[in-house]
């Protein structure tokens, strides 16, 4: 069952297995943060906290963020993902609301500012919680391993992304990861772009391991991992 975990009054984190989803309420509106992994009710766990009219914001395509998806009658994400991803297809009675870097959605005494950050899919985006001065990163910073195999990966994207809000760390205090540990320092975003180039320059004849029927190497660095055709 997954579990709600307060991290303030206003914002909470939902353990579901491997991944976790968030909760993030204002004064006149909330907006769920992904929809989690076999959890088609994180809608009506959201509205458990919360009786405030709710939208849901996708920072990615992938199904362990999206299986929640279909209570909701629009999704705010990227176009890019929500076809690359094949949401448009699970999820047919979905509307999409195109999501643009640099747009604002107010909640009522607090602000959300959408960052676009492409290369674990095409269309990630990362989530800035302006006033609380947190980062909702989705996969692309955490100190587990980062997917970057198939074709809706994009190495050179990646890194730039991880540029991007390396040069913006000046507005948030903290990570907040969706995967392995759950609120990061806002320098991990560096230590996960040394962690990046180490891999991608050492050589090393890293294992190959089955991941979802595609063998891909299980790629370690000093702070984090990635999963690399």
């Amino acid at each position: 069952m997954p579990e709600i975990v307060k991290i303030d009054d206003t914002t909470y984190r939902i353990e579901n297995e491997f991944v976790r989803f968030f909760l993030l309420v204002g004064n006149d509106k909330a907006v769920l943060i992904d929809s989690g992994f076999n959890c088609e009710n994180a809608k009506e766990l959201a509205e458990s906290v919360t009786k405030l009219p709710l939208m849901l914001v996708n920072t990615h395509g992938d199904g362990d963020h999206t299986a929640g998806t279909g209570a909701f009658s629009e999704i705010y994400m990227t176009e890019e993902d929500y076809y690359g991803c094949g949401v448009a297809e699970r999820f047919p009675n979905t509307k999409l609301v195109s999501a643009k870097d640099g747009d604002v959605l107010e909640l009522g005494g607090r602000t959300l500012k959408i960052i676009t950050i492409p290369g674990h899919t095409n269309g990630s985006i990362a989530i800035l919680d302006v006033e609380n001065r947190r980062l909702f990163a989705g996969d692309s910073v955490q100190n587990g391993s980062i997917f970057m195999f198939g074709d809706k990966r994009n190495p050179e994207a990646f890194e730039a992304s991880l540029n991007k809000l390396i040069a913006m760390k000046a507005e948030y205090d903290t990570v907040v990861a969706s995967h392995a540990e759950p609120i990061l320092e806002a320098d991990f975003v560096d230590k996960v772009l040394e962690s990046w180039n180490e891999v991608r320059s050492s050589g090393a004849d890293y294992p190959v391991i089955d991941m979802h029927g595609a063998k891909v190497h299980d790629c370690r660095g000093k702070y984090c991992g990635f999963f690399l055709a």
